[in-house]
């Protein structure tokens, strides 16, 4: 997050990301590693409600439902892409992110 305005760049992440009050759950604050040592980091994750499966996708399927799922804001396969770029562009390269946007990428190829 940009230093300028740490309160306010959150706020304005929780409204992009949260649409009801029901999808705070789906936050959850981890540890993570960097280069200056153990970190706190906020963290936002989806599982639709009632599919416990989901959690069982093997990586194919991952990335068969990624390539043709559409939200709210966009497309899974965009939100990926510019997730892994700006993570990327940080300095942080997330092997399993990398590869399922090469397999989110083949899918759309493919399709």
């Amino acid at each position: 997050m940009p230093e300028e305005d740490p309160r306010g760049q959150m706020l304005r992440l929780l409204k992009r990301e949260i649409d009801h009050h029901e999808d705070v759950a789906w936050l959850r604050w981890v540890n993570v590693r960097s280069p200056v040592g153990s970190l706190r980091a906020l963290a936002f994750y989806c599982v639709p409600a009632g599919a416990a499966d989901v959690e069982q996708l093997t990586p194919e399927e991952q990335a068969r439902r990624l390539a043709c799922a559409v939200g709210h804001v966009g497309s899974c396969a965009e939100y990926l892409y510019n997730t892994v770029s700006h993570l990327e562009a940080l300095g942080i390269r997330d092997r399993y992110l990398w590869d399922m946007q090469a397999r989110v990428a083949a899918e759309i190829d493919r399709l």
